[in-house]
């Protein structure tokens, strides 16, 4: 886990030492249960888990509040923190919900995405093909969840953005959690490409279907055990 890498995805550079520091354990833990390293009801002990990032408790205590709020833990006041169980279910109702959130935003924002959301998304998209091309799967995920976030938000529907980023990543923690297959990057680079060009000039309904197709693409491609859409 790099400090520009915890830079790009919204810390403060006038955040406090510690808070900078709770945001490193945040990002190294999330990662940690996205891809399976902690697995669906591991005990996250904090002292164990400030010896490993050589921080208080209290840092600790503060990322696994971050993690709860984002559904990847469970915290009982008698029990400790557990990772949240990975459910195909509930997997099921995220892709649901995202695909209909994506949809009703790309009709909003098709022919109407501003130039520089335009040129601030194609760096995303050029930042998503480095990764992959480096092997870097999970780092590609969070700009591939930065990418549909950016995009989501030229729609104006501030108050569903927090339920498509949370939709998103219990879609990828599902899609990654074991996976060992590489990604493609001239795909990854291809595809996300003709999504901004699709936003950009095509129409409602062009918006709306690419980015369905997108979202089934991805499942039928990455689920282990492919959802019935």
């Amino acid at each position: 886990m790099h400090l520009d890498f915890i830079k790009e995805f919204g810390v403060s550079p006038r955040s406090s030492k510690k808070s900078r520091k709770s945001d490193f354990v945040y990002y190294g833990l999330k990662e940690k249960i996205i891809i399976g390293a902690l697995k669906p009801g591991q005990v996250l002990g904090e002292q164990q888990i400030a010896a490993e990032y050589h921080c208080a408790q209290g840092t600790v205590r503060e990322a696994l509040i971050q993690l709860d709020n984002n559904g990847l833990v469970c915290k009982h006041d008698y029990r400790g923190t557990h990772v949240a169980p990975l459910c195909r279910d509930e997997a099921l109702q995220m892709v649901y919900i995202r695909r209909q959130l994506e949809q009703v935003a790309a009709r909003r924002v098709a022919s109407k995405l501003s130039d520089e959301g335009f040129e601030e998304l194609k760096l995303v998209v050029a930042a998503m093909h480095k990764t992959a091309a480096d092997g870097r799967t999970y780092l590609c995920s969070e700009y591939d969840r930065k990418f549909h976030g950016l995009l989501f938000r030229e729609s104006g529907l501030v108050g569903l953005e927090p339920i498509l980023n949370r939709c998103a990543l219990h879609m990828h923690r599902f899609t990654m959690n074991g996976r060992t297959e590489e990604l493609d990057a001239e795909d990854v680079r291809r595809r996300h490409t003709h999504i901004l060009e699709v936003y950009k000039y095509g129409t409602p309904d062009e918006a709306e279907r690419e980015v369905g197709n997108h979202i089934d693409f991805l499942i039928e491609t990455w689920m282990p055990d492919p959802l019935d859409l």
